[in-house]
């Protein structure tokens, strides 16, 4: 394991901003994982452990140890349903190559941006499916003993767009590999209303349903390649029943969706954004999507503080209008 000093990390996050790292290291096995902890601890570095960088914003240099996940690998496990793959993986790709081997139950998260070892830490999830539907366990080196330790579904404390690993105990531990429980026998899940709309079929193929998620992907969320994203920036908020009833005496058509708690709904950020008037905004360098509302885009040269201060006043906007904090999907570095 090489490690470099004072590296430009606008290539490694898909916002494309620029931010130092004091020390970078890539990281493509166990063995380097390890020394990676070792030379941390040996100059008391605080660490950052950076996938495709598709969901964090560098607002500041970071002065630790910045570790790149380049760790790859999958292994097929063909008699059980059951795949696990290496964090360093690329997400989309890995899901064209599960479709391809005909295990089937992410089709539904096609096209989102990002690394495997990211996608169990952030719950990932879209058009009615969650990595938390078909994880059989998580594998994670503990930081403190370079151990690496499996942690079952249960042990994976899996919320939306959350887990044990988002939290105090769960930051002492680095995702190595995640192990999916798939299908060979094809189940379409089309219930989410926007994918089931764009269907020409009630009865579609796995490539269909890909297809697709990809087109209506496509169609709303910006390629980072082209114009610096991650994606959705803020979750979608979950609220009272009683706050849904107050809130439709003044706006009687809002969407709301089933939440994991009865008592509870969501509701789209998106369009809390959109009808407060932050779709196609902009703020110097910094924007909101034309596409869509929940996408702050870098329209070249903004910085993450640019970004970071569009998002607090969009935040103290939708507060003021609707009562309703948002909270960053996005991990704010």
């Amino acid at each position: 394991m090489e490690v470099q000093q004072k590296v430009d990390l606008a290539p490694y996050n898909t916002f494309g901003v620029s931010a130092k790292a004091a020390h970078f290291a890539y990281i493509t096995s166990a063995e380097d994982l390890r020394s990676g902890l070792d030379y941390s601890r040996q100059l008391d570095l605080p660490i950052l452990v950076l996938g495709k960088g598709s969901n964090l914003l560098f607002t500041k240099d970071f002065y630790g140890l910045v570790l790149q996940m380049d760790w790859r690998g999958i292994d097929w496990l063909d008699a059980l349903d059951r795949v696990t793959v290496a964090c360093g993986e690329d997400w989309h790709d890995f899901v064209i190559q599960c479709m391809n081997k005909g295990l089937h139950g992410i089709e539904n998260l096609a096209l989102i941006p990002g690394s495997v070892g990211a996608a169990p830490i952030q719950n990932i999830g879209a058009y009615g499916v969650e990595l938390s539907d078909v994880v059989y366990e998580v594998s994670a080196m503990d930081i403190r003993t370079g151990e690496i330790i499996k942690f079952d579904y249960e042990h994976c404390k899996f919320s939306y767009r959350n887990s044990f690993f988002k939290h105090k105990e769960g930051k002492k531990f680095i995702v190595t590999s995640v192990t999916l429980q798939l299908s060979s026998a094809w189940q379409p899940n089309i219930a989410y209303p926007s994918l089931k709309q764009a269907l020409t079929s009630t009865k579609p193929s796995p490539l269909q349903v890909f297809d697709t998620v990809c087109q209506i992907r496509g169609s709303k969320l910006p390629d980072p390649g082209k114009l610096g994203n991650a994606g959705s920036f803020f979750k979608n908020p979950v609220i009272s029943r009683e706050k849904l009833t107050t809130l439709q005496l003044d706006f009687p058509k809002i969407p709301v969706f089933d939440s994991e708690i009865n008592e509870f709904v969501k509701v789209p950020a998106a369009w809390l954004l959109e009808k407060a008037g932050w779709k196609g905004k902009t703020r110097g360098k910094a924007a909101v999507s034309t596409n869509h509302a929940l996408v702050l885009v870098n329209l070249g040269g903004a910085s993450g503080q640019d970004i970071q201060l569009l998002a607090q006043e969009i935040r103290s906007s939708v507060l003021e209008q609707f009562d309703i904090a948002l909270e960053p999907e996005v991990q704010l570095i």
